[in-house]
């Protein structure tokens, strides 16, 4: 049985900052503190917890008072910040350098358009942590659309400055960005666009391509609450119909791998790589491979 984990899978550079941030913090046994989970995925977070991590919700963090907090790789809206300093915290601030970079140009253009005749379109989720920050960065003054479909939430008399949520499928992103240009041509107005999905999200499609086609089995490991998860898996099923996804080595069934030569490992970006070495420690032993 041939059992390969993809080359190009693993945590992102953002992430896997955060992470070690993380580590070598608790690794001098200071009591640490993240607000919200520190990556999309249950059994890293479970692990940093186990270390030492207290993980707290956007709700908790008023009542905590002279602490060191992590903020993520995700980023926080400005009000997190002030809050945590009011409170008199340390803030260790492991924002992700794309989205802060990301932050910053929203809230430039905010500032310098004319408001009634251009507006901010960002392509996201709404309800996303990243997008949530992004959003306070324009005091909440802009449109989030989460596929081609909302782009009637748009108002079309005024120009168009898109943004996008830097971990978005880029094909999705550019149907958006096509329709509304069409929109925006109709009503004989302007669109700005600005693709600002990270280079590491661009390539991890392209790459998983390559991956997935060479084998009988695909094995798609991350967080069940992780949406670039969800969308790598579903994009591995279109190309692969067997391909399975799941978050623990528990969860293997050896049915999945009974006329199988080869099995691929592949994972989001918010999956440790020590993770998929362990999964393919587990399908050895399950197939004997």
């Amino acid at each position: 049985m041939r059992i390969d984990i993809d080359p190009a899978s693993g945590v992102c550079f953002g992430v896997d900052k955060a992470i070690r941030t993380a580590e070598e913090l608790l690794g001098t046994g200071k009591e640490l503190y993240g607000l919200g989970a520190l990556v999309h995925n249950s059994k890293e977070t479970g692990r940093l917890e186990k270390l030492g991590l207290r993980t707290i919700t956007t709700e908790q963090l008023p009542g905590l008072k002279n602490s060191t907090v992590l903020f993520r790789a995700h980023g926080e809206p400005p009000s997190s910040f002030e809050l945590a300093r009011k409170n008199h915290n340390t803030i260790v601030d492991a924002t992700c350098p794309i989205v802060l970079r990301l932050q910053k140009r929203i809230r430039e253009t905010y500032q310098g358009m004319d408001h009634e005749r251009e507006q901010i379109v960002i392509f996201g989720k709404a309800d996303h942590p990243e997008t949530i920050g992004l959003m306070e960065q324009v005091a909440g003054d802009a449109t989030v659309v989460g596929s081609a479909e909302d782009i009637g939430k748009v108002d079309i008399s005024r120009m168009v400055h898109l943004f996008s949520q830097t971990t978005m499928d880029p094909e999705a992103y550019e149907k958006v960005e096509s329709a509304l240009s069409g929109i925006m041509k109709k009503a004989n107005r302007s669109l700005n666009p600005n693709c600002t999905i990270c280079s590491w999200m661009k390539r991890r499609k392209p790459a998983l391509a390559r991956f997935v086609l060479k084998y009988d089995v695909i094995l798609f490991m991350s967080g069940k609450n992780s949406s670039n998860g969800k969308m790598l898996f579903e994009y591995c099923r279109s190309l692969n119909p067997k391909s399975y996804w799941i978050s623990d080595p528990g969860e293997l069934r050896k049915e999945w791998f009974r006329e199988a030569r080869s099995i691929g490992i592949s994972g989001a970006t918010s999956t440790p790589y020590h993770q998929l070495e362990a999964l393919k420690e587990a399908v050895g032993k399950l197939t004997g491979g």
